[in-house]
């Protein structure tokens, strides 16, 4: 039986995404015994075969990146989004006002020549068919969507906060327990309560599910006591972009 061609590819990233693939393990080998994987960029040299299934993380900040998109969905039949930086620009599309006086801080000599553009989502210049969030994105939902896409079926996605997953794991609740300002409840599920679980609030890198009420956690997060400057600080990590 031939297998299917699956490839994985960076843009504009830290290559997190595709370093938790790698950090599958067994996990890993199980897959490449079910799918010819064609490019992994920080693992093994292209086999220079175009994939069937092309997984794409990072944002688009240079025009060769976004002629590479465009390119790639002419030729493969699913392209899946992979972490924040690709689902919503993620984390490097902070700031668009103060993007030049961050340039400047960072390459003072050369910040006036610096050729890249705001970051995009990769939905931003071509049509995708899922999203697979995440900063970086959990190693479980990832293999929970390639299962469905090697079955031609688009996988379920969470359309509940990820409080949900903390009452199932019987965490504390942050926000209520300990007045952290957890984003929980505004931020789509999927990562099994990855942070909380630890003790830390969630950051909301999966971004929103359907229905999310930012106004209200606003509310709660005044009612805290937390000013509107650490609130901005808080939601602008991820949300900057769903306000």
């Amino acid at each position: 039986m031939k297998k299917p061609k699956v490839g994985f590819y960076s843009l504009t990233s830290c290559s997190g995404d595709i370093l938790e693939i790698t950090n599958l393990e067994e996990d890993l080998l199980k897959l490449f015994e079910i799918v010819d994987v064609v490019e992994l960029n920080v693992a093994m040299p292209s086999a220079g075969a175009m994939p069937e299934i092309a997984f794409v993380e990072g944002a688009v900040t240079q025009s060769e990146e976004a002629r590479f998109l465009r390119k790639l969905r002419k030729e493969v039949k699913q392209l899946v989004a992979m972490g924040s930086c690709a689902c919503t620009g993620g984390v490097v599309a902070r700031g668009p006002k103060q993007r030049k006086g961050w340039l400047r801080d960072v390459y003072p000599e050369s910040w006036e020549i610096f050729k890249s553009g705001f970051p995009r989502a990769i939905k931003d210049v071509v049509q995708v068919d899922l999203e697979i969030p995440g900063c970086p994105i959990e190693r479980g939902y990832f293999l929970h969507c390639v299962g469905y896409l090697l079955r031609s079926v688009m996988p379920e996605v969470p359309n509940y906060p990820v409080c949900m997953e903390c009452k199932m794991k019987g965490n504390e609740c942050l926000l209520r327990y300990r007045g952290l300002p957890c984003l929980g409840p505004i931020t789509r599920a999927g990562c099994g309560a990855r942070q909380p679980s630890m003790g830390r609030p969630c950051d909301g890198c999966f971004g929103p599910y359907d229905d999310a009420n930012l106004d209200s956690l606003i509310d709660i997060f005044r009612s805290l006591g937390l000013s509107e400057r650490e609130i901005k600080s808080r939601l602008d990590l991820f949300w900057e972009r769903h306000r």
